[in-house]
């Protein structure tokens, strides 16, 4: 049940670490979800012949790292 509709305002879920580059790149706010949630599983798949490629190990790292909460 929609309860407000507001034209112009728009809400998205996202990963803690894509968070602070967005805030301050598009100047958006940033508020708690107002309910818990159970934790949230990533995960990546690739064609096997994929394994060994150099490009896609670096993109593989990039995601991973990029995604990782701090202390992880």
């Amino acid at each position: 049940v929609v309860a407000v509709s507001v034209s112009g305002v728009g809400a998205a879920p996202a990963p803690t670490p894509l968070t602070d580059t967005a805030t301050t790149t598009f100047g958006l706010r940033l508020l708690d979800i107002p309910l818990p949630l159970p934790p949230l599983t990533i995960g990546m798949a690739w064609h096997p012949r994929q394994a060994a490629d150099g490009g896609h190990h670096w993109l593989r790292d990039a995601v991973r790292r990029t995604l990782l909460a701090p202390g992880e």
